[in-house]
C-alpha cells in the first residue's frame, strides 16, 4: 500500500455522567487524514485544509502528526510519509477535533504500514495526540472515535474500552454554537477535589446511566443522566447553554449537558422528537444573538474507518 485515506468521526465527550470515562460518536462530521509514502526522508505535513487552516505544522506539535513519530520509532518503520489533515471539526468546539484527527492517523498508518496493531494499542498513540492539543490525555473522545458508539474507558494501563448498547429509539442532538472554548482553560478552572457526597452521588449517577444501557431502559437512562459535579463548573464558559438545554428538555429531550469542555452542547431524545430538539437548540441560541450548527445522529454512530487506499 502507498496511500491510504481514514475518516474518524467526531465525538461527545463524557456524556454528561461520564467525565473523562464515557463518549459517543457522532455521524456526518470528522477529520480526514492522507498518508503517503515518499521518497525522502522524514515525515512531512504536507496540507491542512477544511474549516480550519491555522494548526501547528511541526510534526513534534499536531494531534495528527505527534503519534505517527512513536508509532515509526516502536515498530521500526522507515522511509518518508507525507501527510494530508482534512478538519472538518472547528477548532474548541467540544466535538473532539484533536482526538479525531490523532485517531485517524493512527488507523491510517496502521493500514499503510501492515502493523496490524489492537485496537488498544491504537487508542494508547491516539491518545498522544490529544495530549499534544489539550494537555491532558483523556481518553473519551479517541476512544468513541476510534471504536464508534457509546464507549466506557477503564483506567491503564492497559486501556480497556467497552462498547455499550444504545438505548433503542433514542437518537442525539448535537448543537454547535459559534464560539469557541479551549480544552485547557476549561480543565484548568475545574477543582482538584470533590465533596465525598458528592463523589458518591456521581458515581451512582454513572453506575445508573450504563445499568440502563445495559437493560435497555429509558426511563432509568433519562433519570441518571446528570451531572452535578463538572457541568455547575463550567456552564458559565458558555452563555445560552443553561438555556438553550431547558429548551431542549421542553422540545422532548430526555437529557443533556456540554459536549466534552463545549461550547457544543448535545440531547439525548427519542427519534421522532430529534428535529423539534435540534430546532429548539437552535433558536434559543439565535435568541441571544449566536449562530450555530446542528447534528441529528444516534449515539451509535460507526467509529475511524479507511475510505480509500492502493
Amino acid at each position: 500500500m502507498r496511500t491510504v485515506t481514514v475518516f474518524a468521526p467526531a465525538s461527545v465527550g463524557n456524556v454528561g455522567v461520564g467525565f473523562d470515562v464515557l463518549g459517543h460518536a457522532i455521524e456526518g462530521v470528522g477529520d480526514t487524514v492522507t498518508l503517503r509514502r515518499s521518497p525522502g526522508p522524514g515525515m512531512v505535513l504536507t496540507q491542512i485544509s477544511g474549516v480550519i487552516t491555522e494548526l501547528p505544522r511541526d510534526v513534534e506539535q499536531n494531534s495528527a502528526t505527534r503519534p505517527l513519530l512513536r508509532m515509526a520509532q516502536e515498530h521500526g518503520v522507515e522511509g518518508g510519509l507525507e501527510i494530508e489533515l482534512h478538519k472538518g471539526i472547528p477548532l474548541g468546539s467540544g466535538m473532539g477535533g484533536s482526538a479525531a484527527s490523532a485517531v485517524a492517523a493512527v488507523v491510517a498508518a496502521d493500514a499503510l504500514w501492515g502493523l496490524g496493531l489492537p485496537m488498544n494499542h491504537l487508542l494508547e498513540y491516539a491518545l498522544e495526540g490529544e495530549g499534544a492539543a489539550s494537555g491532558a490525555a483523556h481518553p473519551d473522545n479517541a476512544a468513541a472515535s476510534l471504536y464508534g458508539g457509546l464507549v466506557l474507558t477503564e483506567p491503564g494501563p492497559p486501556l480497556c474500552c467497552t462498547r455499550l448498547p444504545v438505548p433503542s429509539g433514542i437518537a442525539c442532538v448535537l448543537c454547535h454554537p459559534d464560539l469557541e472554548v479551549r480544552t485547557r482553560d476549561a480543565r484548568s478552572i475545574l477543582a482538584a477535589t470533590v465533596p465525598r457526597e458528592l463523589w458518591v452521588r456521581q458515581s451512582a449517577w454513572l453506575a445508573g446511566f450504563v445499568a440502563g444501557c445495559l437493560r435497555d431502559d429509558l426511563a432509568q437512562v433519562a433519570r441518571c443522566l446528570q451531572d452535578e459535579v463538572i457541568w455547575p463548573q463550567r456552564a458559565r464558559l458558555v452563555p445560552g447553554a443553561a438555556a438553550a438545554l431547558e429548551a431542549a428538555r421542553a422540545a422532548g429531550a430526555i437529557g443533556g449537558s456540554l459536549s466534552g469542555s463545549g461550547p457544543s452542547v448535545f440531547a439525548w431524545t427519542p427519534q421522532d422528537k430529534a428535529a423539534e430538539v435540534a430546532t429548539a437548540l437552535s433558536h434559543s441560541f439565535a435568541a441571544t444573538g449566536i449562530p450555530c450548527e446542528t447534528w441529528i445522529s444516534t449515539p451509535d454512530a460507526p467509529g475511524a474507518r479507511v475510505v480509500s487506499g492502493g
